[in-house]
């Protein structure tokens, strides 16, 4: 395949855009053409400013167009995303040679057209002007015949010294990767690989290979169970494929569907997770309690199910008890359709666990053990047992792949020095870590768009990842060196073409020609093999009693649980500022990691939020802002991994042009603390929690940055009216009384009196969306779609410190105090197009009007700047662009999308249901003289949901989804007793809760 930019050079100089510069310098004086800007009065600016920036503007046009290219026109190619191991398929769309999008594949089995934050982000970190580009040895730019000649000799020297030679990599090796790593393993005996993740679930393969006697992990069928129990495993935002698992937890929580219950779902946890926000039910139980309370459901779940409870240890604490016996019976009554999964990387918990998957026989079902997930093959013994050969002095080459053991395992340090042993250690990255300084050569790790590779992130589906732009850099791929290393020189797209031929290829049934099989899967971005056969594996009983014996017990002080967060993971997207400024879905804070206390916690430490704490783990120590959070346990501290990368200083001077900062840190200081040092390996694993720590305030007081400081529904009582209770913002129900009654759980209704004279006569088309707020998970991917999109700057932390983030679409996010635990709901809020707009009557220069379609649309060069229409606005969805916000240098303002104009100080600016895409299919349809089909537009948000919980459409359609969920009863819009007329709906959020009488398996 040709690369898309072959022959083009049309790069637009815009010296006004761009995305992670520090702003200029504080000016103190005023010009006339400064004081007009600074005023608002854009119009008066823009003519200024036509003589006030000379620069030259060249388009090169093509001397022979190549044909597969049309100029504005963009083009989109199928991949594999590389954003984490879960292998999402993605579209990336590609604008005159530039990828300025990326989306989900719809036909893909895995991501099934959502895609995560982390996953649209990826774009933003191509154009990264700091990664790496060339070779070097020893800190100097080398050539590629340097390195490897260095390579070869270092090798052939360990194989005479009888030294060993070791590859540690992340996980998600494709067949192509294995391939090579196999020939080096073949031409030098004793070579091995070594899979390490820093988000590790090790211990879950580890627990299988003793329950079936072979290493893998499970691939949970979410969408099967009709009843989930899940123990401190975040799949909905963080673990092992969490784009997958919310589709298929979506697909079984719709309560209209009459072909199956909607299912249950309860979870164990220590602090509030993403997943924990959308249970039905949600215990709070200490991590180091975990193993407890797993041996107690399984031998609950053995009493239900006939199965011999003794090897299990009974319930303790009556009320846990009560909780486990009423969910084993629930989990005995779904059988093979209930589902028990855990995400503490320990062995007993994961055996406790797999019994209890096995007691319900759901083999196949819910848990399917024959197309594992192959993704996932991270190794913890093996990582340490490197460390040991490091140590020794007996490895005499180490190559990395990737990977940042210095910054993120939990014996960094001693990594770091173990290192300087080995007689040669290669470093793939793509910028300079914390692992790759310590490394003689260090090799440029091209971006997931820049080079061709494979993926098999769950057997029997293959994923080819192709090239969208040539790469930046002078960068190969490990394959290619790896190959390159034992003597064959090979292209990466040759030897994939080469592996697949006659590893994967035999294995399809659709085509008989491999041509035509590998246009078509590069083409679509995969295809679906047989797996190959696992052979009938039955549950050993007997790993139960070869499990080691439970911790001594608790110790005096706090119980430290350290977790990733949905944007930056282990700390792999540190350096996407998109993501840095993402709110995070529970806590709404950005640009900063901070100590997560409970309410009771903090009133007894004496601290309130922003107050710094000093926390001691061992022999490492962290100093931390405190953020509250309701439904963390009371003897808890929680830590979110991932920050404190080298390099992310360059991001802590984004602030404000004209004032002194209040949220900036000290000059040189990087976004947040590395936690990491704080990882403890416990029998052999990594994990994330520990005993003994100790919490004490400094007395200091730290900024934090959050996009939302309110949190519940309740209206004070000082200002509620009537019997109000609940401000009327979120409609929701049982699933009980959503039985019995559709409208359950609707708003009072009023009677609407309306002062405009008359109603907007929508002829043409009538632009409508509607948010199922049942299955929106709070998962932010909607929130960096849009910023994607339409070219949303990143302002920095103190900017979003002032409230002047500059999102079109945020998610609120509500607590509701119950009696059984805290309630938590999501709720994305856009721009909302009302047919009578309070924005609209209140602009002096019309700069915001109405369309013939039904979208309130904002002129940009008629704004000057007043703000009536944000003060009027009763959602507060309009953003006010303060100052021509730092976008970065050349390389970065390649992302922005040259169909959505680059909005400039003084102005106004907020959603507009991507009129882009609208006119795009517009345009499409009268080309091909037909009329509009319904889903052909999609917008920005729409599209990335991998929930599906956005529908969007023409409300004059009556056959189209949006006219559907516009007569359903659950449909309702926000604030409509104040006549607005919203073009944005909202479906009543129903809860599952058997004890108020809702169904479940």
């Amino acid at each position: 395949m040709p690369f898309l930019n072959k022959g083009i050079s049309t790069i637009m100089k815009r010296p006004e855009t761009g995305h992670i510069d520090p702003a200029p310098a504080p000016q103190r004086g005023f010009d006339r053409r400064t004081f007009l800007k600074a005023a608002g009065f854009t119009f008066a600016g823009t003519v200024l400013t036509g003589c006030e920036n000379g620069a030259v503007e060249k388009a090169i046009p093509f001397l022979v167009r190549p044909e597969e290219v049309t100029p504005g026109t963009p083009t989109w190619y199928a991949s594999t995303c590389g954003g984490c191991s879960a292998g999402c398929g993605i579209l990336v769309k590609n604008r005159d040679g530039r990828p300025i999008k990326i989306e989900g594949n719809p036909s893909h089995p895995i991501s099934k057209g959502g895609l995560c934050a982390t996953g649209q982000a990826m774009v933003l970190s191509l154009y990264d002007s700091h990664r790496l580009r060339e070779p070097g040895i020893s800190g100097k730019v080398a050539a590629w015949d340097a390195v490897d000649g260095l390579v070869a000799a270092k090798l052939a020297e360990s194989r005479s010294a009888g030294k060993s030679v070791r590859i540690l990599t992340g996980s998600g090796a494709g067949p192509t990767t294995r391939s090579a790593i196999d020939a080096v393993i073949a031409a030098f005996p004793g070579a091995r690989q070594v899979v390490y993740e820093p988000l590790s679930v090790a211990a879950l393969a580890d627990a299988h290979e003793l329950c079936y006697g072979r290493r893998f992990v499970p691939h949970y069928r979410f969408d099967r169970a009709f009843v989930i129990a899940s123990f401190n495993a975040d799949f909905l935002g963080t673990w092992i494929s969490p784009v997958e698992f919310t589709a298929d937890y979506r697909a079984g929580r719709s309560p209209e569907d009459p072909s199956r219950p909607m299912s249950y779902h309860v979870q164990f946890e220590s602090r509030m997770s993403l997943t924990g926000s959308n249970a039905d039910r949600r215990v709070v139980v200490r991590p180091d309690r975990m193993r407890e309370m797993l041996g107690g459901l399984a031998h609950c779940v053995a009493l239900e199910t006939g199965s011999d409870a003794g090897p299990f240890p009974p319930p303790v604490a009556d009320g846990e008890k009560e909780i486990l016996v009423t969910l084993a019976r629930q989990l005995a009554a779904a059988g093979a359709k209930g589902l028990v999964v855990c995400g503490v990387n320990d062995l007993s918990c994961q055996v406790f666990a797999a019994s209890i998957n096995a007691m319900l026989d759901n083999r196949g079902v819910t848990v399917d053990l024959d197309r594992p997930a192959t993704s996932r093959t991270e190794n913890d013994r093996e990582t340490g047992a490197l460390l040991a050969e490091l140590d020794a002095g007996t490895v005499g080459v180490l190559v990395l792949d990737g990977v940042n053991p210095v910054y993120d395992h939990p014996a960094g340090e001693a990594f770091a020095a173990a290192m300087k042993k080995a007689g040669l250690t290669v470093a793939f990255a793509q910028h300079d870590d914390e692992t790759s300084r310590h490394a003689t050569i260090v090799l440029p790790k091209a971006h997931p768009l820049e080079e061709w590779d494979d993926a098999e992130p769950v057997a029997g589906v293959v994923s080819v990842r192709q090239p969208v732009i040539a790469p930046f850099g002078n960068s190969r791929s490990l394959a290619e060196c790896l190959f390159a290393w034992t003597g064959e020189r090979i292209g990466a797209r040759e030897a994939i073409r080469r592996v697949w031929k006659s590893g994967i290829f035999p294995g399809q049934r659709a085509q008989t020609e491999f041509a035509g099989f590998w246009d078509t899967t590069v083409h679509q971005g995969f295809t679906t093999i047989d797996p190959t056969p696992s052979g009938h594996r039955v549950f050993d009983a007997t790993a139960l009693s070869r499990l080691p014996a439970p911790d001594a017990g608790e110790q005096p002080g706090f119980v430290l649980e350290l977790y990733p967060t949905v944007a930056l993971l282990d700390g792999r997207h540190a350096h996407n500022p998109w993501l840095q400024e993402l709110p995070d879905p529970v806590t709404k804070v950005v640009w900063d990691n901070y100590a997560v206390l409970s309410p009771v916690t903090a009133a007894r430490l004496g601290v309130g939020e922003g107050d710094e704490v000093r926390i001691v783990a061992g022999g490492a120590v962290l100093e931390l802002p405190v953020v509250l959070q309701p439904g963390q346990h009371d003897e808890m501290v929680s830590v979110a991994l991932g920050y404190g990368r080298k390099g992310t200083d360059r991001f802590t001077s984004i602030g404000p042009e004209w004032f002194e900062s209040v949220a900036t840190v000290e000059p040189g200081e990087t976004v947040g603390r590395n936690a990491a040092p704080m990882l403890i390996i416990r029998g052999g694993h990594v994990s994330t929690w520990r005993f003994g720590v100790s919490v004490t305030p400094t007395g200091a007081v730290r900024t934090i940055a959050a996009t939302q400081i309110h949190h519940s529904l309740h209206v004070p009582e000082h200002l509620a009216p009537k019997n109000a209770e609940r401000r009327p913002i979120i409609q929701e129900t049982s699933l009980a009384a959503y039985a019995q009654s559709p409208e359950a759980g609707r708003f009072e209704t009023h009677e609407i009196v309306s002062m405009w004279p008359d109603e907007h006569n929508f002829t043409k088309h009538r632009w409508f969306m509607s948010i199922d707020l049942t299955a929106c998970t709070g998962c932010s991917a909607c929130v960096v779609g849009c910023q994607a999109e339409n070219n949303i700057p990143v302002v920095g932390k103190d900017e979003v410190y002032r409230n002047r983030e500059m999102t079109w679409l945020r998610i609120d996010r509500y607590y509701t105090e119950e009696k059984d635990g805290l309630s938590v709901a999501h709720q994305p809020m856009m721009c909302q197009h009302c047919a009578h707009a309070p924005c609209e009557t209140v602009c002096p220069v019309l700069a915001t009007v109405h369309s013939e379609e039904g979208l309130n649309q904002q002129v940009y060069n008629r704004c000057v700047g007043t703000r009536y229409c944000s003060n009027n606005c009763p959602y507060k969805v309009r953003r006010f662009n303060w100052f021509d916000y730092p976008r970065g240098d050349d390389m970065a303002r390649l992302v922005l999308n040259p169909d959505v104009v680059v909005r400039e100080r003084g102005i106004m600016e907020k959603c507009s249901l991507c009129v882009q895409r609208i006119q795009e299919g517009k345009i499409a349809a009268k080309e091909e003289g037909r009329p509009l089909r319904d889903g052909e537009i999609r917008t920005a948000c729409e599209q990335s949901c991998p929930a599906q919980a956005i529908v969007f459409g023409d409300l004059n359609d009556p056959a189209s989804r949006i006219a559907a969920s516009r007569k359903n009863p659950r449909f309702y819009r926000v604030l409509e007793e104040i006549g607005v007329e919203p073009a944005v709906g909202y479906m009543t959020l129903v809860r599952n809760r058997p004890e108020e009488g809702g169904r479940n398996g």
